[in-house]
Order: C-alpha cells, then structure tokens, then sequence
C-alpha cells in the first residue's frame, strides 16, 4: 500500500491510519485471540490443563521477549488471549453434563417428582405456563436424590380457566415440587430445521419437564422481596399502563420495544419484519438501549450535570434497566455494550470504542464461551466493529451535501454488507431491500418511536389523557411503518432464500469486503481501478451465493420430511425444478380464547417452508396434492405464500374442508394453474427424468368428498432408471384396482401409503413391486397405531429396508446414474 498527499475532500486517509491504529490496541488482539481459542477447542481438544498451560508459558516467554526486545506485545497478546480462550472454553465442555442422567438414564421419558426454584420469568402462553426450574431434589419412585441445581425448562399444561387465571400468579423464586415427565430436548429432525437439543445445550439445559395440570404443582415458599420480583412487578405495571393508553393493535408491540416482552409482538407481524431484515425493531436491542441511553443523558446533561457525572448516572441505572427487561441475553448484550461506552466517555476515552467492544466480547465469552455461535452475538459485535471502523471513512465519500444522511446511508450499507453472511448462513434468506428498510425505518423507530412511547409510559401516570395522546402519535408513526413494510414485501423478487454458504465462502467474501472498504477508505494508488475491481469480486461472491442451489448438481434428491402424522415429499431434479408432494398438517381442534397460544405450531411454517428456504429454493415448479386431508395440505399454505407455484396437480374431488377452499383460493390468486390428470398421462420432467400418474380415474372414483384416501393422487417417478413409487393415503381398494389396470415395473423405494395403515400395502400390491427401500412418514407415538405391526411383517417378508420418520427423522434420497443413497437424520 502506498500514501500520497490529498486534499481535504479525501480526509478518509487520516481516518482509514486512525483505523489502522485502533486494530493495533491491545484488546482488540486479545479478542481476537480468544475468539480463535474458542473455536479451536470447540473443532480440537477439550483439555483445560493444556491451554492453561500454554496461557502461563506464553505469558512468561512473551513477556520476556518484550522486556528484552521492545516488540511482540500484540502477538503476546493473541496467543495469550488464544490460550485463554480454549481453556475457558474447555472448561464448559468438562462441566456441561447433567447431573439428573446419573439418576434416571439418558434417553426416554421417566415420570418424577422435582422440587426446586423458578429461575424465569414465568410465562401463560395459551394453555401452557413456561418457566426455568433450578432442580435441587428429585424423587424417583421411593428414593429422593439431591441434585446439584440443575435447570430444566418445564412446561405445564392448564387444563381449565381456572388453572390458567392462577397461573398468572406464578413468580420467580418460588420453591415449588411437581411431578413431571422428563424427556431429553428433540434433535433437528429435518435439514436446516433449528436444533433445540443444541441450542439448549449452550444454556447448559439437558432436560425437558411436562406436567399435566397445575393442581399438580405444589408451592413451598415464596421469596416475594427479592429484587427480581419487584422488577417483575414493575414490568407488570408498567405493562398495564401500556394497554391502557394503547390500543390492542400496538399495546403488545410496545411492551416487546420497551419492556422486552418479544413474546406479546404479533407472530405474523414478526415474521414480515424478520423477511426485511429489521425484526430487531421489535425487541429490546442495541439499538433501544442505546437511544434509551442516549436520551437519558441528553436529559441529565440538561439538568446541569458534567459529561463525566451524567455518564456515570446512566451507568449505575443500567443494570436496573436490564433486570427490569427480564435479564434477557441480548438486553445483558447490549446493556454491557452501552455501559462500556459510556466508561468510555466518563474516562474521556471515547475514541477508544473499539477497545471497550473488544472488553464486551471478553467479558461476555467469559460468562458464557458458548455465545460465540448465537446470531445475535455474531451480528452485535461483527456490525458494531464494523460501524465503528467503516462509517465515517464511507460516509466522507458519498456525494450528497448533508453529512447526517451520508453517516446515515454508510451506516445501512455497512451494516448490510456485514450481516449478509450471518444472516444467509443461521437463517437462509436475505432481502435485497433489507438496506433500504433498515435506512427508512430505523430513523423513525429510534428517533421518535422509542423516545415518544416512552414519554408517553411516563406521561401516562401524571396524566393519562396526555399520555393518551402521545400514544396515538406513536401509533400513527407505527401505523405508517407497517404500511412501508407491506408494501416493500409486496415485492417478493427481492426477499431470497439462499444456501448456507461454506466456510470458505464465508472467508472470500470477508477478504472481498475489507478490500472493497479499503478501495474506497484508503488512499491506493490508482483507486478507480481498484475500485472496480474490488466490486467486482464482491459481486461475484454474492452471484456464486445467489446461485449456489443450483451449482454442482449432479443428482436428484429426494427428501421425505419428517413433518409429524403426516406427508411431505421434496423432489428437487439436477436442473432444479422441484416437485413438492403434499406438504404436512396440524389437525385443527376448536379452542376457547384463554387456550389460544401466541404462536401456535405450524407443520408449514415451522419445517416446510425452513426446509425449502434451506435448500435455497425460491420457485416450486410442480405441487402434488395427492388429497385434501389436513395431515396432507395444512402446511400447503404457508408454502404457497411464501413461495410461487406454477402449477398444482390434484385429484378430482372438490373442495372437501375450509383448509382446501382457502389453499386452492390463495393459489389462484397467486396466478398458479390448477389441474387434474387421467390415468396414463405421463411426460419427460427433464432428460433422464419422468413421471406417469396412475390413479385417480376422474370418471370412476372410489372416495368421497369427505373420505377421499383411496382417490389419492397416485405416480411413478423414474430418475436414472431408479423408480419410486409414490402414494399419498391410498388403500387396498385404490391398490387393488391399480393392479388391475396397469401392468406396473418393479420399483427401488416405495412410499408406503397411508403412513403404515393396515388397510394399505396389502401383501398382492408388495409381491408386485418388490420394493428395496420403504419409506413410511408417520408420527412419533401417533394415536392411531401407525405404522401397523402387520404391515412391517409384509414389508420384511419381501426383504424391503425400511425407514421411518418417527425414528429416523427425514429420510433424504440421493440418485445418480450409478445408483442411490440414502440418508437419515437420526439414528434409531
């Protein structure tokens, strides 16, 4: 790299050397190194007297050599913090273990009586009270074990209103004994689903507790005084007052911005935000605690206070703040963060912000060396570093007179470029217009949102109508951002599901960034070439992600999810069309207000459409809808507002459930063309690739509207030679007169019909077959029986491997020319 002189316009020079120098302090390399630690003990050895070995031999070679040499201080420290790092990290994986395994096993379900203290806030979600239990006794059978505090998460069902207007009285630090039914948390069972197994993991929670009903639950003592409580009772407070001057459409809004309730924010409304990549809005973040901070100290400033004394005010509320919130991870985060600043400021350090996010990241990897894979751990300190570092050096370059909206268009494009890997990498989808959202709409939340709904919380106790008022100014501003949102999600072309990139990836592209940044913040010779090269090679990394489902595709695959009591097939060919085969279901129960849950499960919105977003789809190209059964077609409608689909293929019956009407009504009005085929119509997908439907006879069929199994769509797929037969809910009637019409081949996999049922897969339609590989999608533990015990018997008879969902998960299907292979996601 090479300086030259410049002019004031290309000031960028003496901010990108400042850059430069804020790299150079120590805690940044301290960071850095314990940060390599981690994840070189997390892929390595887990030995703690290693590393901490290590740690004191480079201390004292390190510091030897600077006191003899005048040099390698930074590397010292990089090793040391590396050194550290691991054996911290170490450390937890020694000690994360569960106790309560010794006592009653590893695996299944065991029926106990634990006595403890509620850690949590509890919880009412609909018929369900959730709360955190730090497990000190457990009484299986006749003996009582004492347990070293151990936490599990329990969930209580709330058989009646009663039940559930008392559990609204559940507090922290109640000691209480229940009996419950411990299981292990459930693996991911689908590709790209959310591993709550893991997850729980990193919160040291190894146990998950059920209990039937709240008369179960018998309270022991109550520690009513502890600061916790009246925290909670606060919040409760302060919650009331919100709904009081708030409308219902913005109350629980509100309470998720200011007092970090997140689970009071609308789930649909969540979802939208979250597709634009500004779901941060609506949760206490860094951003809500620092415009807090920052009025708080405009405010105390006013009164007269030092820079210094006002910091050190703000300082000291912080940590009530943060309990009032709920002590949540990302409040503690960002709470730390802004107290760090502000020591910054009080130390009049504050051109040293690096160094202090630096001392965030040590301490918080300290507390808790697992955060280093949470997203929101990775977005606060890659985005904040990179805020820090690269806004001023941007915003100099960009052309329009007003400096406030430069800093502002950096700060989104800053932003933006960095979050993009994370984003794409955790959660399979990025909007091209996430920028311009977070530039529109983050202004008017931090700006007037934040400070005008609080004043408006604090007015309303002084006088309610005022705060009424401010209120309703709010709402209006709220109101407006909604309707930007819905509009920009009106513009689907823009809202992409992208593959997981590779590390590799993931490491071009970073170098790709920086020297972007640097083409335009340092002072290079030739910096129009450099320039546009830099951009180049950027946008190259973002087409080679954008494409990445489609690139070394050399096989079909066939994925056989796992969604529960029911069916969902994924076919995806070698030049990426994808056939969709039903899509899952939850049955539908009717429910009294006080049971409806805030987010109830969704078979669609929970595992079809992360799976489809996870393999980077964005276009379903042919959608079977072999019935209109709910466990067949519920979660057909979250796919079809989520994704274009081009064509649908069912069975001749109509509408036989509101389910279907609204399916079919979304989809025509999606444009989607709707079609019925007759038996023998069959056509080439692609080269090497066909399908030829069998079944139903739309002039002969054998359901009804309202029993429709035995008219499923049934169709034989021929990829490379291997054939799979496919089902849908057909039994021996449809089997039997298939059979009789058709002079059907022997097949490779066959989709067992009717999830096992024994009134299908008679043993005429196997010996006809002769199946290598069954397939049968049922539920863990149905109510039905499924698969029936008959049926295995057949299927083992004629030598046919089978596999199941409820025990091994999806079943994922790979085919190339020479051959298949098959594989699960879990092992039984």
């Amino acid at each position: 790299m090479v300086s030259r002189c410049t002019s004031d316009k290309n000031q960028p020079v003496s901010i990108f050397l400042k850059g430069e120098n804020e790299l150079k302090q120590p805690l940044v390399w301290s960071s850095l190194g314990w940060i390599t630690g981690s994840l070189l003990c997390h892929w390595g050895w887990k030995s703690v007297s290693l590393y901490a070995g290590l740690a004191v031999g480079i201390s004292v070679l390190g510091a030897w050599f600077f006191y003899q040499y005048r040099k390698g201080l930074l590397v010292t420290l990089f090793l040391v913090g590396l050194s550290v790092g691991a054996a911290r990290y170490a450390y937890a994986e020694v000690n994360n273990h569960s106790a309560i395994a010794a006592v009653v096993g590893s695996n299944g379900e065991t029926a106990a009586v634990i006595t403890g203290e509620i850690v949590s806030r509890p919880q009412v979600d609909g018929d369900r009270l959730l709360f955190d239990i730090k497990v000190r006794q457990l009484a299986d059978g006749r003996i009582r074990w004492r347990i070293p505090e151990e936490e599990i998460k329990v969930t209580v069902r709330l058989q009646n209103e009663t039940e559930w207007l008392n559990a609204h009285q559940f507090q922290r630090y109640w000691k209480i004994e229940t009996l419950v039914v411990l299981e292990r948390p459930s693996p991911a069972r689908n590709p790209g689903a959310f591993d709550y197994r893991a997850y729980l993991y990193r919160q040291q929670i190894h146990w998950l507790a059920k209990g039937e009903s709240l008369d179960r639950v018998k309270i022991l003592s109550a520690d009513r005084d502890h600061l916790f409580v009246w925290m909670d009772r606060l919040r409760e407070e302060l919650g009331s007052q919100i709904e009081r001057i708030y409308s219902p459409a913005y109350a629980g809004l509100i309470r998720g911005m200011l007092l970090g309730e997140r689970e009071r924010v609308d789930a649909e409304m969540e979802a939208a935000y979250s597709t634009l990549g500004i779901v941060h809005l609506l949760s206490i973040s860094g951003l809500h605690v620092g415009v807090l901070v920052a009025c708080l100290y405009f405010l105390l400033k006013q009164t007269g206070l030092t820079r210094e004394k006002a910091a050190l005010l703000v300082i000291l509320a912080l940590p009530f703040y943060v309990i009032l919130t709920g002590a949540e991870a990302p409040v503690i985060r960002a709470a730390i963060m802004a107290g760090l600043s502000l020591l910054a400021v009080l130390f009049g350090r504050w051109k040293e912000l690096l160094s202090f996010m630096a001392l965030s990241l040590l301490i918080q990897l300290a507390w808790n060396p697992y955060q280093i894979f949470e997203p929101g751990f990775q977005l606060t300190f890659l985005v904040t570093g990179a805020l820090i570092i690269g806004v001023e050096p941007i915003a100099r370059q960009l052309p329009f007179p007003w400096h406030r909206l430069n800093q502002g268009i950096a700060v989104a494009l800053v932003a933006q470029v960095v979050s993009f890997p994370v984003l794409i990498y955790h959660f399979y989808e990025f909007s091209f217009l996430s920028w311009f959202a977070n530039l529109l709409f983050v202004p008017v939340i931090s700006s007037l949102v934040i400070p005008v709904s609080t004043a408006a919380l604090l007015l309303g106790f002084v006088h309610e109508t005022a705060g009424r008022w401010l209120a309703g100014f709010s709402s209006l501003l709220l109101d407006l951002v909604h309707k930007g949102t819905d509009l920009l999600l009106e513009w689907s072309w823009a809202h992409v599901t992208w593959v997981p990139p590779t590390l590799l990836w993931v490491l071009l592209y970073s170098l790709a960034a920086i020297y972007l940044w640097i083409s335009w913040a340092g002072n290079l010779i030739f910096p129009g070439r450099h320039r546009m090269l830099s951009g180049l090679c950027f946008i190259c990394l973002v087409a080679v992600a954008h494409q990445a489902h489609l690139w070394g595709k050399d096989e079909a695959r066939i994925a056989f999810l796992d969604v529960g009591q029911g069916d969902c097939t994924v076919i995806e060919t070698p030049e990426g069309k994808v056939i969709l085969v039903d899509g899952g279901g939850t049955p539908f129960f009717p429910r009294k207000p006080w049971q409806i849950r805030r987010d109830p499960f969704e078979v669609g919105k929970r595992i079809v459409v992360p799976y489809l977003k996870y393999r980077g789809i964005r276009q379903i190209d042919e959608l079977v809808i072999t019935h209109g059964d709910t466990d067949h077609i519920g979660g057909l409608l979250a796919v079809a507002e989520r994704f274009p689909v081009r064509r649908v293929i069912r069975n001749p019956h109509p509408p036989g459930s509101q389910t279907e009407k609204r399916l079919l009504q979304t989809l025509a009005k999606k444009g989607t063309r709707i079609y019925t085929l007759s038996p023998g119509v069959s056509w080439e997908v692609e080269p090497g690739i066909k399908w030829k439907f069998f079944h139903p006879d739309p002039s002969r069929l054998i359901g009804t509207n309202e029993k429709s199994n035995n008219d499923s769509v049934v169709f034989l797929l021929s990829v490379f030679q291997m054939r799979i037969m496919m089902t849908g809910d057909m039994e021996r009637e449809a089997e039997s007169k298939v059979l009789s019409e058709w002079a059907l081949p022997t097949v490779d996999l066959l989709k067992v019909a009717h999830h096992g049922s024994r009134t299908s897969t008679q043993a005429k339609w196997l010996q006809v077959l002769k199946p290598r590989q069954a397939i049968i999608s049922v539920g863990r533990e149905n109510r039905y029986g499924h698969p029936a015990p008959e049926v295995l018997q057949r299927l083992q008879a004629i030598g046919a491997a089978v596999l199941r969902t409820d025990r091994h998960g999806a079943v994922t299907v790979k085919i190339r020319p020479e051959g298949i292979r098959t594989e699960t996601m879990l092992q039984p």
